[in-house]
């Protein structure tokens, strides 16, 4: 698998210790170039790039559009990059990579309602106004929402973003305008306190809680425990 760059984005006051660990399992299982921060970084680590950039917008969507603009605008990260978040683990060791898709947008938006006795979420939402944004310009509306790593193309994205100004879900709005494809798999987030890993995954996402207090952070923190070179 060739080397290309990663990029985490990160919030300008980040503390969170996930990303040491998410960072342990890249250099341990996952090719890359060089590591990137885009944001802030927290105490104690440090990538092979930090670009202290501080984000504006008025929402998430906003703040993460004008991040994603700038790193797509800097040649110096390769053309080809790895979007990481900084609850991705890479638990077992990458040689390839294919794009993932959770099944469509609409069936994501009926999974949610049924969990929630058939009511949206400010979420649900959100993918369904993607999902009606994509089919109105005749593209497909495939979930590509995952908790997994995703390579995208600089210029791409910019494409991307000039044709969506203000719908949010970049992932989704990139892999469809592009017709990227990919293969169906299940999310590997989880959010569960007693929730264990089978130990098959070759990616795993948490949140803080699970992270922190459940089972999974723990099946993390044991898979490595060795310091990496970004720890200062």
């Amino acid at each position: 698998m060739a080397k290309h760059d990663i990029v985490y984005i990160l919030k300008n006051n980040y503390t969170s210790d996930e990303l040491t660990y998410s960072i342990r399992s890249v250099c341990k299982n996952f090719p890359y170039r060089k590591i990137w921060f885009y944001g802030g970084a927290p105490e104690g680590i440090m990538p092979d790039v930090l670009v202290e950039y501080q984000q504006s917008g008025n929402n998430k969507w906003e703040k993460v559009r004008d991040t994603l603009t700038a790193i797509c605008g800097n040649d110096e990260i390769t053309p080809d990059f790895w979007l990481f978040n900084d609850d991705f683990f890479v638990m077992k060791k990458v040689s390839k990579l294919q794009p993932m898709v959770y099944g469509t947008l609409s069936g994501r938006v009926r999974r949610i309602q049924k969990k929630h006795g058939g009511r949206n979420s400010t979420y649900s939402m959100q993918l369904n106004e993607t999902a009606r944004v994509l089919n109105a310009m005749g593209y497909d509306s495939l979930d590509y929402a995952l908790h997994v790593p995703m390579l995208i193309n600089r210029e791409k994205a910019l494409q991307t973003l000039a044709a969506f100004p203000d719908c949010p879900m970049f992932r989704s709005l990139y892999g469809n305008h592009h017709s990227i494809g990919g293969v169906i798999t299940k999310d590997v987030k989880i959010q569960s306190e007693s929730q264990m890993p089978t130990g098959e995954e070759i990616f795993l996402s948490t949140n803080d809680r699970s992270f922190h207090d459940g089972k999974v952070g723990r099946y993390i923190r044991e898979a490595f425990p060795d310091r990496c070179r970004y720890e200062l």
